[in-house]
């Protein structure tokens, strides 16, 4: 029994002092904090205790789901918005290329859209790819983003925030939601883009009213060519239309590995590694219903 306590006491005595000097990370670890040296050391112990089988499996497994409590690897800031501003509308890197997004001293950033009723062949048609297409002709014609080219009420709302994301990265938004009056459905969604139109990448979509049975939350890759593929999705009832701030966070490991959370729980897991590069901007696409961003964060590893 000695590989047993001479590598136990080690990790355990390591582990507890670590974590009681930061219990608030298992919330959250704030780049530059030494909660994530510390992690990064412990896996690297507990690598070499299952290479030379110096320890139980099992319990090497369940050290490793603790520190995954702690584990935050994206230290590096690249996107940090209150939308404290005096508005309008957003500031920079933020440029709106469709409908409108206002501050709102009450509630932050933000987006109305009320749904026109749609015929079956509407209904059928990708909202995703409608919005990737009118991105892109944007983009080529250089046209001003905001302004409505007819008298009619926008169908949508799109905002895009040009930055360097790292493959691996860690968003955070804190939003709010409320019913629009007559609408039951709508769709909100947001996601790390590549190329200048917007035209890849990954997108979080929310359904507020999705039935039961329905997604409420898709996890979606979206091709250069503009066609969506479904990754993974939640099909339980959202009830986020309650005015209240709420926390959806969506991380991504050099791996492909993807989470996201609401309001720190787990709904969605799944690896993806159809994308290696890193992705150019942030794109926000509400296509149906009132919603109000208290803040976007993006963290990335460099």
């Amino acid at each position: 029994m000695t590989w047993f306590r001479s590598i136990f006491p080690p990790l355990s005595v390591v582990l507890v002092a670590g974590l009681w000097a930061a219990p608030a990370q298992a919330q959250g670890v704030e780049p530059g904090n030494q909660v994530q040296t510390l992690v990064n050391e412990l896996r690297a112990e507990l690598d070499r205790a299952e290479k030379d089988r110096l320890a139980d499996p099992w319990f090497l497994r369940d050290l490793r789901q603790i520190l995954d409590r702690y584990d935050f690897p994206w230290q590096v800031r690249i996107l940090h918005d209150d939308f404290s501003g005096q508005g309008p509308g957003p500031d920079a890197p933020w440029r709106v290329t469709a409908g409108e997004f206002l501050i709102d001293w009450r509630h932050g950033l933000r987006t109305v859209i009320k749904p026109p009723r749609q015929t079956q062949s509407q209904q059928q048609a990708d909202p995703t790819a409608a919005l990737i297409g009118a991105l892109l002709q944007q983009a080529l014609t250089g046209e001003q983003g905001g302004q409505q080219t007819t008298s009619q009420e926008p169908t949508y709302a799109a905002m895009i925030a040009p930055a360097r994301i790292s493959n691996a990265f860690a968003i955070e938004i804190e939003l709010s939601s409320r019913p629009v009056d007559g609408v039951s459905t709508g769709r909100l969604e947001f996601g790390p883009y590549q190329g200048e139109g917007a035209n890849a990448g990954y997108r979080l979509v929310y359904s507020p009213g999705a039935p039961a049975g329905s997604p409420s939350l898709e996890l979606l890759r979206v091709s250069s060519r503009g066609t969506t593929s479904t990754l993974e999705f939640y099909d339980q009832p959202l009830s986020l239309q309650d005015g209240q701030p709420h926390t959806l966070t969506w991380t991504r490991d050099r791996a492909g590995m993807m989470v996201v959370k609401l309001d720190g729980q787990v709904l969605m897991e799944t690896t993806d590694r159809s994308y290696r590069d890193p992705f150019d901007g942030l794109a926000v696409v509400n296509s149906g219903g009132d919603y109000a961003f208290r803040r976007v964060t993006i963290d990335g590893t460099g």
